[in-house]
């Protein structure tokens, strides 16, 4: 515990965590803002047409906004290890605490509470923008059956990313590398493989597929890729976070500190 509260105390230090709860909010209502504001009119490019504002399709669609704030989640844990390499800190923190493993663990902690925290303000701000947006067009909002599902998945799966930075960034340890890593891989690498007919089967079982899984309880009209169900692809994602998390700490209790 005494960890734990000298990395929130860390966190908490510089703007860092308000500048990224920024980004986590912002990201979070961009599809929603963007859903809304084309709700009803057609896709084009062959595309079914998204739903009418007042269709109870739309909010299923809206209330999975948490999930686009992943990266910034990811990016929170990427900095909460490597930021101790970085500004040379790292040599103090484990000579006070020599057993690594307790200051990986909770990092791991820390950082996956922090996105429980993070995704969970992402939430209420989905839920206050979509239903004023969908009520104040003549809608009904609601959080009744799959939308709540849909919603917590969604937080959930923004969530576990803390984890998932934290592992990543034990390993890489050089924060600009990290990041770039992460941004590559998310924005380009799953796209690129969630775009080839040859791969799309590999790419729901990858942590964006898993993450998709969380909050879909149904294949969208004219969908190519098939998702594992909510459950599978929860149990999933942490399994990922999990397994960055044992790599973190066979290979960081096994480093030298420079």
């Amino acid at each position: 515990m005494r960890l734990i509260k000298a990395e929130l105390r860390k966190f908490f230090s510089t703007k860092t965590w308000l500048l990224l709860l920024i980004g986590t909010v912002l990201f979070s209502l961009v599809p929603v803002v963007i859903t809304l504001s084309f709700a009803g009119r057609d896709a084009g490019n062959g595309q079914a047409p998204l739903p009418k504002i007042t269709a109870p399709q739309i909010q299923e669609l809206v209330l999975s906004g948490p999930s686009s704030a992943t990266i910034f989640i990811a990016i929170l844990g990427v900095i909460g290890i490597t930021q101790e390499y970085r500004h040379r800190t790292a040599t103090p923190t484990f000579l006070t605490t020599p057993a690594r493993w307790k200051v990986i663990v909770a990092k791991l902690i820390t950082y996956l509470g922090l996105g429980v925290v993070y995704a969970a303000i992402a939430a209420v701000f989905v839920i206050a923008l979509s239903a004023l947006w969908i009520n104040g067009a003549g809608g009904s909002f609601t959080l009744a059956g799959n939308n709540w599902k849909i919603l917590v998945g969604a937080a959930i799966a923004a969530a576990l990313y803390g984890i998932v930075g934290v592992g990543f960034g034990a390993l890489v340890r050089n924060q600009i590398g990290a990041v770039v890593g992460l941004l590559a891989y998310m924005f380009v690498i799953e796209n690129i493989l969630a775009g080839i007919p040859a791969t799309r089967d590999i790419y729901r079982l990858l942590p964006g597929g898993a993450s998709s899984a969380l909050y879909t309880y149904a294949d969208r009209p004219g969908a190519v890729i098939h998702l594992l169900t909510p459950v599978q692809g929860g149990i999933l994602l942490a399994a990922y976070g999990i397994v960055f998390a044992i790599i973190a700490l066979f290979v960081s209790t096994r480093r030298e500190v420079s």
